[in-house]
């Protein structure tokens, strides 16, 4: 997200509660197989957080 607005959207869509039905809805139009892959493109991802390496706590 590069704007607080987004971000702000961001934050406010964990609010959004689905109904079961929703959900099957959204499925039905959408397969979740249809949507599965990687999130960056593959040159990308050596610099993604997955291979960071994060100081241990203190």
């Amino acid at each position: 997200t590069t704007k607080v607005k987004n971000l702000d959207d961001n934050f406010e869509a964990v609010k959004v509660k689905l109904s079961k039905e929703d959900l099957i809805e959204i499925s039905a139009v959408v397969p979740a197989g249809d949507v599965a892959g990687l999130r960056v493109m593959g040159i990308l991802e050596p610099y993604s957080w997955r291979i960071a390496n994060t100081l241990p706590q203190k």
